[in-house]
Formats: structure tokens, sequence, C-alpha cells
């Protein structure tokens, strides 16, 4: 019995899981620069069962067809790696506590808020979440009733005078908040648009792609968007710490992967989604 096969019957026997890690190692030094990875791993991976078009799409407990670019981005990612991967779809606020309990390995798309590093592990340099590592960016962006005064300058709102609708979970809510504004959280876009014709609230503040495309789909012209983005965020795939103890190279070579097939994988599924029935990607 030669060194490489008596080192993997002693870690089988003294721990099964550091055995995984030092199979996986192993293959990664040996393997140079394509690294396939034992076929009975298969990660969970969460995301929100509201759609996010066109990342995810379908507001349901199940992937929806077709799933949505980030979707198909880490399912891309994940085979040339060597990984199965089992989506599962949650409330986003219990996405991020199944993977603090690890019943997750991975979860996607959030942006970086350093309270957020309790649930899980971001894709980090210098101490700051790292750009060039993330799946996707997305713009919060101001609505407001045509004829109405409220604006946005890029720092300050004027003729604020009653509460913004955001959808609950959204980072933005937070974010306006902290600014001293009164919002009023809902389950959904529609919800939040409906609110506004019916002034209940002055704004809206939503997802760009999602509000305009809700908007566009369902002909409403009585509300417009104000240019000046109120936020524009970054937002990754992020894992569980547990995950990231057992697996630290999968986890980076996932990012790194993401980095490198994004923009073009992006660009190449872009146009099967804009060509896609809009109102798909918002009902079940």
């Amino acid at each position: 019995m030669n060194l490489f096969n008596l080192l993997i019957c002693l870690c089988r026997e003294i721990n099964p899981r550091f055995f995984k890690r030092l199979v996986l190692s192993l293959i990664l030094f040996f393997s140079g620069e394509e690294v396939l990875y034992a076929s009975d791993l298969k990660l969970r991976i969460g995301y929100n069962d509201n759609a996010s078009f066109p990342y995810f799409l379908g507001n349901s407990s199940l992937p929806f067809d077709p799933p949505g670019i980030s979707v198909e981005i880490i399912s891309i990612v994940a085979s040339e790696l060597g990984v199965d991967v089992e989506f599962v779809r949650l409330p986003g606020r219990r996405v991020l506590h199944e993977l603090k309990a690890n019943r997750l390995d991975a979860a996607f798309i959030f942006s970086f808020k350093p309270e957020r590093q309790e649930f899980g592990v971001f894709p980090m340099r210098g101490g700051q979440p790292d750009s060039q590592k993330r799946l996707a960016v997305l713009s919060y962006v101001l609505y407001r009733l045509k004829g109405t005064a409220l604006d946005w300058n890029g720092h300050s709102f004027s003729n604020l005078n009653g509460a913004l609708g955001a959808n609950a979970g959204y980072s933005i809510v937070a974010d306006l908040r902290k600014k001293g504004v009164v919002v009023v959280e809902a389950k959904t876009t529609e919800t939040n648009f409906l609110n506004l014709e019916n002034t209940r609230i002055v704004g809206v503040a939503d997802q760009e792609v999602v509000a305009d495309s809700y908007l566009a789909t369902n002909n409403i012209n009585t509300i417009e968007k104000v240019e000046v983005p109120l936020a524009t965020k970054d937002y990754f795939l992020i894992f569980s710490h547990q995950f990231v103890d057992d697996y630290p190279d999968l986890a980076e070579k996932f990012w790194e992967r993401i980095a490198e097939k994004r923009d073009e994988l992006t660009e190449q599924l872009i146009p099967k989604y804009v060509a896609a029935v809009p109102e798909a990607s918002l009902s079940n």
C-alpha cells in the first residue's frame, strides 16, 4: 500500500468529514487547473421564493422555467466543477436562518451588510466584499405617482411627505430607515404599487428590473421612475460557515469561476429573458 492510499484509509477511520476534505484537497493539488469534486457531494443552495426578474423567476417554492440568470450561472459553474446542486426556495429571511443553521450550504443573491456575516461567508478582499466575485448588480430606484413632487437627488429626498413602500427583506429597507424614512413593508411589488396608486404611501423603493418589468407588463402609466438610483449594490452567492470550514477550496473556486464566467454568461442568457413573457417572471 502506497503512502497516498494509507493516508486515505487512516483518515476514513479517524474522521469521515476530515476524510472528504483531504480527498478534495488532494484532487485540487494533483489535477491542476480543472478540479472535479466528489460525485457524492451535493450542495443545497437556497434562494427567495419571490421573483427577482431576471435573476430568479416565479413566485413559488419550486424553480421556474426558465429559472433565472443567477440560477443558470450557478448551475453552469457547479457542472463545470463536477458538483451536484439542489436548489431550495424559501422566504428571504428564512433562507438566511437556514444558512446560519447549516441546513443550507449556500444562498443567493445577497448584498453585503456586516451583520449578515453572522449568517454566512462573503467573498472578501482587504476586509471588504470582493466586487469581482459578485453574482449580480442590482439598483434600487424610487417610483412616484406622475405629477407629484417627491424627488431624490442621489443624497437626500425632497417633498417626502409620507411613507415609502418596499418589499419585506430588501436591504434598502434598513438603508431608508437609517435616513429617518418611514417604510411600509409589503410582500410583493404588486402590493407596493397598489398602495401607491391608492395613496397609502407616497413612493416605492424597489429593484429597478423588477419594478420596470411589472409596470410594463401591466401597462401602468400613472407611475414614473426617478432616474437617480437610491442605491446600486453588488449581490453575492454566500456559503455557510460550516461549508467554508469543510470545503474552503471549493467555496473559493466557486467564487473565482463566477467572476470568470458571470459577464459572458449574462450576455448570452439575457436575450432569452428579455424575449420571455415578463408576467411569467412575476406569477406562480
